[in-house]
């Protein structure tokens, strides 16, 4: 009787723990930054994400699909090399299920040229 009365509260335990871990939350991560590629992470199973990159002369999106495990990698062809000491890039993805990230690269402070 003790023994099935451990075994029960040790399976409740188990399972109020694994109802209140929370899920993993969505993310981007920087895989390059020539030419700028972000890895999304922790996204809906086969969601379809807007992906923009916003750069200080402007911004341009594309549309892919998270794969089954929730990822997936967009590259943007960028017409000329990024400088951090003169721009910020931020990056933001927004799924048609609800899933958000935002990836933000701040300009550097740099030291002035010689």
């Amino acid at each position: 009787m003790k023994t099935s009365l451990i075994a029960l509260a040790c399976s409740a335990v188990a399972f109020v723990s694994s109802a209140i871990a929370s899920p993993s939350v969505p993310a981007l991560r920087l895989v390059s930054s020539q030419p700028l590629t972000v890895r999304g992470v922790h996204f809906k199973s086969h969601e379809r994400v807007r992906v923009t990159q916003h750069l200080d002369a402007g911004k341009r999106s594309k549309v892919v699909s998270a794969t089954a495990t929730g990822t997936f990698k967009v590259t943007f062809a960028v017409p000329m090399a990024i400088d951090p000491c003169l721009e910020s890039v931020r990056v933001t993805a927004v799924g048609a299920r609800g899933s958000e990230a935002v990836l933000k690269l701040p300009q550097r402070a740099c030291p002035p040229a010689p």
